[in-house]
């Protein structure tokens, strides 16, 4: 079995995969698009991504090129995020110096209450991963650069962690989603099974998606989130993403028949067990 992941070693994306596949099987990516290009192709069995963050909210990236690419949901992870900054030992003392700051642009805006009150003028590097900012940091040595990241990605890049847990609420999670056209089962504990659809409004006509959501209503079926995204075509033309509590008794094939019905557009992305690791690596 092959896996992609957002990489390199050390990311928060390693953090959930390695909680969920064995190391042998794991293979870092650079960019999502490179990722989920991959996992189109059948050249991976499943890919690990991330989906929404407690801080920031939606991971609007990925939520574009799933609606791109369709790929099937096979699993969400559930993973809580500490954010470290870390600087190489030669200015492990004199970090308070740092002339640039090299992280992922979530890590970046989990932690910008530390960086507004420590490192206000401060320039910003935005990398592709977290890991890619710890991997710049041990590549220049000489430089006074600092990483936001995991504790994984010191480890992995020799670094020194001079602030712990900078992120801006201690709640911290992230929800990373498995992708993949075969389902497949973990051995973490499992929590609440969810579903994922994307639809279009049939119409563009007062209380269009009133008529949508009613459906659910009448069903007694929890939607857990809504968001809106852009079709990229035209100014106007949206998408929508909504979560739900998957429903016991054939509900959801009950639903997805009655908005068919009305003529809305809907696709089905996954219907998927919640996974919550025990033992977190971070």
């Amino acid at each position: 079995m092959e896996v992609g992941y957002l990489g390199p070693r050390g990311s928060f994306t390693y953090s959930a995969a390695a909680n969920f596949f064995s190391e042998e099987e794991l293979l870092p990516y650079d960019s999502l698009t490179a990722l989920l290009e991959e996992q189109r192709k059948g050249t991976l069995d499943y890919c690990v991504v991330p989906i929404e963050n407690t801080i920031e909210g939606s991971v609007l990236p990925t939520l574009d090129l799933i609606f791109q690419t369709l790929p099937t949901i096979q699993a969400e992870i559930v993973l809580p995020i500490q954010q470290q900054l870390m600087v190489h030992p030669t200015h492990a003392d004199s970090w308070e110096e740092t002339a640039l700051i090299c992280s992922h642009p979530q890590a970046l805006a989990q932690s910008q209450v530390f960086i507004m009150n420590h490192f206000p003028t401060v320039d910003i590097e935005q990398t592709g991963s977290t890991a890619q900012g710890a991997q710049k940091v041990a590549d220049n040595p000489a430089m006074k650069y600092a990483a936001i990241g995991s504790r994984d990605a010191a480890t992995q890049f020799g670094l020194s962690i001079v602030q712990e847990n900078i992120q801006s609420i201690g709640e911290n999670e992230t929800r990373f989603w498995v992708l993949g056209a075969k389902p497949l089962k973990g051995d973490l504990p499992q929590g609440q099974n969810k579903a994922t659809l994307l639809f279009d409004l049939a119409a563009d006509h007062p209380g269009a998606l009133y008529q949508c959501l009613a459906i659910f209503a009448a069903e007694k079926i929890n939607l857990t989130k809504i968001e809106s995204r852009t079709q990229k075509t035209k100014l106007g033309e949206y998408f929508f993403i909504i979560d739900l509590e998957t429903p016991q008794d054939g509900k959801l094939q009950k639903v997805l028949h009655q908005l068919e019905k009305q003529n809305f557009s809907v696709t089905l992305i996954g219907d998927y067990p919640t996974y919550i690791p025990k033992v977190r690596k971070s």
